[in-house]
């Protein structure tokens, strides 16, 4: 008992940490986690550690000599030496060197911030298409409840049917309800022809007077049927209710693999439960059209990547001209000299030091012609990528504002068939609530209802969709 209570104690105070999380605090912790984020930053830190390498001077040489018999020299006998010599390259090549290799790292870096904003547009639209499934599930549920209650008034009418009927005094009764029926259906074909038709309930409302009568007659050939037909609205709601339902089980299936891949994108373990928001209103564009072309244009990663790579092929050239250029090195020579005995006298024996200086000879020149070329082509490569990926992205672009747009022309449309839709079924419900007919279209109407609040939940999710796929081409590193 103890361990139960403390679990519950647990579950509770974990719950409201749960609660708590909004899709920031979601990005935020995809961001400390993501494995391919942190192979993107280290990729980067790697690639600043090259300026340093390609920048510093070559390593001297040191060499050192000596002979197995001395050498009988001027200033006494040379028994070794040693020397020492440092190369320079062409002013400039180090710090073209260096320039290129800074410009490949800041290319490195672009790599890394575009592999942010996708991991958190993916992360969104994971998270949008979530809130999408829990607020259809929601709808499905106030659904079912409804038709519940439905039931029950249809199950009231059929149980108090067959008393009306077998009373004596029952004929000016229903043909008192009969006349009610005809007026109530009348209306309800003035309001289905109104919901219909997307606002012309006025001359669908005039033609109902003209055909009264016949409305009257049908409704009064139907009365001595109105027991078995209660029954038959019993069973049509129920075969809608099982549908609804199947629906649900189908909407909370799909759940589950929404809520692994949202958590796999966190690096978390595939059974945490994510919380999606309760509401999403519509969400307007981040800028207007030309700051949004103007934003992508100066921050878009991609872009931004062949911007660097133009300016580091730059400094290949510049380096690939400086190579063929002359390296120059200085250096010392110390010999080292013992003395020497000559007709009797000491001879010699200081050593000495020499100065040296030497220069290499770029004569074969096909090489550093094609590391010019290489250069030449590659920065071409650049440019024209950049162009490309460019175009490519302005046509994204205009794939995301048709999106969004139709959404949002979406939206306004259901709202207006919502609202027709909810009044039909109003007088629907009326109708049937005096002369127990008109079920079937209750349940249709019911259906629209629901498709038209599952279709608009749909555009407020692409709304937000599209507007997060904007912003992703938006930003950038700044």
């Amino acid at each position: 008992m103890k361990k139960i209570l403390a679990f519950i104690s647990l579950l509770l105070g974990a719950m409201p940490l749960a609660q708590a999380q909004t899709l920031e605090e979601y990005l935020v912790e995809a961001g400390e986690n993501s494995p391919t984020l942190k192979a993107r930053y280290a990729e980067y830190q790697a690639a600043l550690q090259r300026a340093p390498q390609v920048g510093a001077l070559p390593d001297p040489e040191a060499s050192f000599n000596f002979f197995l018999q001395p050498m009988e020299r001027y200033m006494g006998n040379e028994v070794g030496g040693v020397s020492v010599m440092q190369m320079f390259p062409w002013f400039g090549s180090n710090k073209a060197a260096k320039d290129e290799a800074n410009y490949m790292a800041q290319m490195k870096f672009t790599s890394f911030i575009e592999a942010k904003i996708n991991l958190y547009h993916d992360i969104r639209t994971v998270w949008y298409q979530l809130y999408l499934n829990d607020q259809e599930s929601i709808l499905m549920e106030r659904e079912v409840e409804i038709m519940k209650t439905l039931e029950r008034l249809a199950l009231a009418k059929y149980t108090s049917a067959p008393a009306g009927g077998n009373s004596g005094a029952a004929t000016p009764a229903r043909s008192t309800a009969g006349g009610s029926g005809s007026s109530s259906g009348a209306v309800s074909g003035g309001s289905s022809g109104m919901a219909g038709m997307g606002g012309s309930g006025g001359s669908a409302a005039g033609n109902a007077g003209s055909s009264g009568n016949m409305a009257a007659g049908s409704s009064m050939s139907s009365m001595g049927s109105s027991g078995g037909s209660s029954m038959v609205d019993v069973m049509l709601i129920r075969l809608q209710l099982k549908e609804l339902e199947n629906q649900m089980h189908i909407h909370h299936e799909a759940r589950r693999p929404l809520q692994v891949q949202f958590n796999q994108l966190l690096r978390r373990r595939p059974s945490m439960t994510v919380l999606s928001a309760d509401t999403l209103l519509p969400v307007p564009l981040p800028a207007t059209l030309s700051l949004i072309e103007d934003s992508i244009r100066s921050n878009h990663p991609m872009l931004k990547m062949y911007e660097w790579d133009e300016k580091a092929r730059q400094s290949q050239l510049r380096m690939a001209q400086l190579m063929g250029r002359p390296m120059f090195g200085l250096g010392l020579n110390y010999m080292i000299f013992q003395p020497r005995m000559d007709d009797g006298m000491m001879m010699g024996g200081e050593n000495m030091i020499m100065p040296m200086v030497s220069v290499t000879l770029p004569i074969y020149r096909k090489k550093y012609s094609a590391a010019r070329k290489e250069a030449e082509y590659s920065q071409q490569a650049a440019v024209y990528q950049k162009e490309a990926t460019e175009r490519e992205l302005f046509t994204e672009l205009e794939n995301l504002l048709y999106q969004y747009q139709s959404a949002v022309s979406r939206i306004s449309l259901l709202k207006d068939q919502i609202t027709l839709t909810e009044q039909t079924i109003r007088l629907l419900t009326i109708n049937y609530s005096v002369s127990g007919t008109g079920i079937d279209e209750i349940i249709r109407q019911r259906q629209s209802l629901l498709s038209y609040k599952q279709q608009q939940v749909q555009a407020i999710t692409n709304q937000h969709i599209a507007v997060s796929g904007i912003n992703r081409m938006m930003q950038g590193d700044n």
